[in-house]
């Protein structure tokens, strides 16, 4: 049959239907016998049939319509029903809630009504009892609508928002991704979802509350001062944004949120960061405006611009706080798609600029291994940073850690201290110490035992500590295989954290200015320079042409070329701030979108060039979507000899373990050009992955013979050629691979300086499990990552800095100042009993002293004396931070960094600046030991350290790296004065 006489026939039985259709909608009678039924359906049958319908379908048809009696044309129920169900709709209009629930019920109740009719009956029945505070009813109702329609998009609505009424966010979150699944385009759906992942996050952390009552607090103790009006005076002077966000803060206290959001808005306008932060949060709460989520986040990241501190070093309200939004939308999932990697860059970022919720919050993640390898050493660190940071909350949550971590006696300590705040979790607490302790003694009773016969400290130690500490001194072969399998697991590990990219000041870590001075001397060091060079510029045309409409003129052609010509020189250096990044993807994927139209109609050799650099650019910025395979697939065809997209899809085919695919395109890469220098690494990388060690070794011997000296991957080489060696059973050649890597570290541009790789990690555990090889280094400690060492450090040399510019000016005069404790320290009249406390059992907001203790410090900074007090940062045994002044002491020649104090009945005070320190008064009370750490490195701390700062010859390194880092990350040009 032709197509004509089949839509010819097609048209027939749709003309067929209409008498049938007719005389059952105006038969004379409400009901049709069975013997009238049956002839309708014979009719109807034959049509179907020629329409597609097939016989399952038809008896499917037939089985729900038939009927032995009568068939009701309009049933009398059913049509009740509706006519009740308009009433309850009335109803719920006049929000009478109540009696629309009554109305629903009588429709409910009346038999032979439909389960899809029934299905809207109870979800509008729910509804109603949502509105009259019904919660469990209102669920009961949601999850019978569902059951009687399983496609019913509101029955998932209700379910979600009664379980978010319930508390119980995560069902509530399930049933919106399913209504979503349902209507995937409704935002209104989508904002419920991030309101109720909000929601969550607030539930688990349990900690905005106690700050917003700190926030309320400390405003109406401002609101009670006397001179509070020539105090706002003074504030306001020559600051109009600040005033706007001042009354905006008082009609927010009083609940008036319309007048507030109109006031914060006004200092948006001014670009007031403050005014920005509070407008974004009435956003994201729909408080005096209308809910948008999306808006809010773009305010946030506007105001993430700012710098986070003023010139006299303040912060800046609001930045900090906006840095801390961002990660916690990024972590929750609600005003920006969930990504664990970018919660944990901004909560870094925030932290870094004295963010105690961050700092709470991410302590968090390390502690309950949520996102990030579990770390209690990295969480008990953050914990403690947001204390002196001023989050309460990170109190409860240390004795959590230290139950976690099996040590009772810290827990128990700072649950006394959080129950001497007024936590409301700390009685729950104590019977879970409890309850543990008697579990302990009885688990490890031998070892309380031995500790007890030897007289051995433990208070600072975890179960597992004390455990090992027995087997070393009892089996010191055992501890070794312990300590291996330790290390082993932790590098393990490795590969499952976040590594987010650090966050330097200028926002980027590579110095332009250093690679220019580099760029003659290798291959390399060239290429960074270029690759750098056009990174820069690419963003700075991006930065002039983003905001207004894409189209595909010169500067748009620039920034594409400049990005593209950077990812293939080095890819790695187009790292670009979060901020701006989901923006250049949108703006390079429109670009793509004109360029493919452009090239499909002409092969001009410009256009097609452009058309690979937008594909490139493409494609490394949707490096980890799913898509970006078969998009590379797809250019490699249209392209087949650009290396570039073969480079990338042979990276992503051995990260998702297709070793074999990605070699072909590594060797197809090598006949287009035979000694492409990454290529060749690329390569031997693959060969080691699919265990072919021989191959690999010749391969990395390759790469080596062609790359430059400095070329980041050479020591990474080294250390890989060093496992193909165990592999093939060639120990001798460990050692040595090893010591080449260690050399050719000494040769790398500063920027990958410390140098990270697992495989050194694992030959270094070989190694020294194998008679020590003497260029092994000391196994490294974490305490370089600690944001409070770092601000403490930073902090004291600004200080000095600052200090000598006052000193040789006029203001010297007014510096001579301060603040009368309001304790008094001195030493003990016995030292008798004294017990030894540790920085993490001292609570930092709260301001005592500390008798009977002794605190055992160790300097990290050099001492400044400023008329006053001799200052410096100091660290403990654990690796603990804390800033300590030292008031009439006059033997201050025999203080250095190195030095080593005790510190009897420590003063824990805050100070001036609101920050908390150590404070000495009797010098009687300090003990400075003749043991030091001799020629102390000022930024790792190890002793003995060889080399000296150039320029001011008084810091020493044990490293050039460590000089390197110390200028970078401490601000070491703060003190280097020659």
């Amino acid at each position: 049959m032709t197509d004509l006489n089949r839509d010819k026939v097609f048209q027939a039985n749709l003309k067929r239907l209409m008498p049938i259709r007719n005389s059952i909608a105006h038969h004379s009678d409400k009901k049709i016998s069975t013997q009238e039924y049956q002839q309708y359906w014979n009719q109807l049958k034959g049509i179907l049939l020629f329409l597609g319908v097939t016989d399952e379908e038809l008896d499917d048809i037939i089985h729900s319509h038939s009927s032995d009696s009568k068939m009701y044309i309009m049933n009398e129920n059913v049509k009740k029903s509706i006519e009740i169900k308009l009433e309850g709709n009335n109803l719920l209009k006049e929000q009478k809630f109540l009696m629309a629930a009554t109305k629903y019920t009588d429709a409910i109740t009346l038999p032979g009504i439909s389960d899809g009719d029934l299905s809207v009956l109870y979800s509008n029945r729910s509804f109603c009892y949502l509105k009259l505070g019904k919660y469990a009813q209102a669920l009961e109702d949601a999850k019978l609508s569902k059951r009687l329609n399983p496609d019913y998009l509101k029955a998932y609505i209700r379910l979600g928002k009664a379980y978010v009424s319930l508390e119980k966010y995560d069902k509530a979150i399930k049933n919106f991704d399913k209504a979503l699944s349902l209507d995937m385009n409704n935002d209104e759906i989508r904002q419920m979802r991030s309101d109720a992942r909000k929601l969550k996050g607030l539930q688990e952390r349990d900690n905005d509350q106690s700050i917003k009552d700190l926030s309320l607090k400390s405003r109406q103790k401002f609101k009670d001062m006397e001179n509070r009006d020539e105090l706002q005076k003074l504030l306001f002077n020559g600051n109009p944004a600040l005033e706007h966000v001042w009354a905006g803060h008082e009609y927010r206290d009083d609940q008036n949120y319309y007048m507030a959001a109109e006031c914060y808005k006004r200092a948006a306008d001014m670009r007031s960061a403050e005014g920005m932060y509070n407008l974004a949060l009435f956003m994201i709460n729909g408080h005096g405006v209308s809910k948008d989520y999306p808006q809010a986040l773009k305010l946030l990241l506007e105001v993430s611009k700012f710098d986070a501190f003023d010139k006299h070093n303040a912060p800046v309200v609001g930045v900090k706080e906006a840095e801390h939004s961002i990660a916690l939308g990024y972590y929750e999932g609600s005003i920006a798609e969930k990504s664990i990697g970018l919660a944990v860059v901004w909560y870094e970022k925030a932290i870094s600029h004295r963010n105690g919720m961050s700092a709470n919050n991410l302590a968090l993640m390390y502690m309950n291994g949520d996102g990030v390898v579990k770390n209690f050493k990295q969480a008990e660190q953050l914990f403690l940073c947001a204390l002196n940071y001023g989050d309460p909350n990170a109190m409860d949550n240390l004795v959590c850690l230290y139950l976690a971590s099996g040590n009772i006696n810290k827990a128990e300590k700072w649950n006394e201290k959080s129950k001497k705040q007024g936590s409301k979790t700390a009685r729950l607490k104590e019977k879970a110490i409890a309850q543990m302790r008697l579990k302990t003694n009885a688990d490890i009773s031998d070892v309380i035992d031995w500790e007890k016969e030897l007289n051995l400290p433990f208070e600072n130690m975890t179960i597992r500590e004390r455990i090992f500490r027995k087997l070393s001194y009892e089996h010191p072969d055992k501890s070794e295989v312990l300590e291996t399998l330790n290390d082993m697991e932790r590098i393990r590990n490795k590969s499952d954290s976040v590594s987010p990219t650090r966050i330097t000041r200028n926002g980027y870590k590579y110095d332009l200015e250093l690679l220019a001075k580099r760029k003659d001397k290798s291959e390399f060091s060239n290429r960074m320079y270029l690759a750098v060079l056009n990174y820069m510029e690419a963003m700075d045309t991006f930065l002039s042409i983003a905001g207004r409409s894409i189209v595909l003129d010169n500067d748009s052609r620039s920034f594409i070329g400049r990005l593209a010509m950077c990812y293939k020189l080095e890819h790695f250096v187009g790292s670009m701030p979060i901020a701006i990044r989901e923006d250049i993807r949108k703006h390079v994927l429109l670009l793509l979108s004109y360029s493919d139209r452009t090239v499909t109609h002409c092969e001009n050799i410009d256009e097609l060039a452009f058309n690979q650099d937008c594909r490139i650019c493409h494609a490394v910025l949707n490096m980890q979507s799913d898509e970006n395979m078969d998009f590379l697939t797809e250019c490699i065809k249209k392209y087949p000899n650009n290396k570039f997209f073969l480079e990338i899809r042979g990276c992503l085919y051995n990260f998702i373990k297709k070793y074999e695919f990605a070699l072909r395109d590594f060797n197809r890469i090598e006949e287009i050009s035979k000694d492409d220098v990454d290529n060749l690494y690329h390569k031997a990388a693959t060969l080691k992955l699919m265990g072919r060690n021989k191959q690999a070794t010749d391969a990395f011997t390759k790469f080596l013979f062609v790359a430059s000296e400095d070329h980041r991957k050479v020591p990474e080489a080294y250390y890989s050629m060093g496992l193909c060696s165990i592999a093939n059973g060639d120990t001798d050649s460990i050692a040595r691979h090893y010591g080449q890597g260690l050399n050719a570290e000494e040769k790398q541009i500063p920027f990958f300086l410390p140098y990270d790789s697992t495989s050194k990690e694992i030959l270094e555990l070989m190694l020294r499990n194998n008679g020590g090889l003497s260029k092994v280094k000391e196994k490294p400690v974490v305490k370089l990552a600690d944001p409070l060492r770092k601000e403490l450090i930073v902090n004291h040399r600004r200080g000095i800095s600052d200090f000598g510019k006052i000193m040789s000016s006029d203001e010297h005069a007014k510096f001579n100042f301060t603040a009368k404790p309001s304790k008094s320290q001195s030493a003990p009249l016995s030292w008798v009993g004294l017990k030894p406390i540790y920085l993490n059992e001292i609570n930092p907001t709260s301001d005592h002293v500390l008798d009977g203790f002794v605190l055992e410090l160790t300097l990290i900074t050099v001492p400044f004396n400023n008329n006053m007090s001799i200052s410096f940062v100091a660290e403990d045994s654990n690796l603990n931070v804390q800033r300590v002044s030292l008031y009439n002491f006059d033997k201050r020649h025999i203080l250095a960094i190195g030095a080593k104090i005790s510190v009897i009945n420590p003063y824990l005070r805050a100070a001036m600046d609101g920050k908390p320190l150590i404070r000495i008064d009797d010098p009687n009370s300090i003990i400075v030991s003749p043991h030091q750490i001799v020629d102390m490195c000022h930024y790792c701390g190890k002793g003995q350290s060889k080399y000296s700062c150039s320029k001011c010859r008084r810091a020493k390194y044990c490293s050039k790296e460590c000089q390197v880092l110390d200028w970078k990350e401490y601000s070491h040009k703060l003190i280097c004065i020659p």
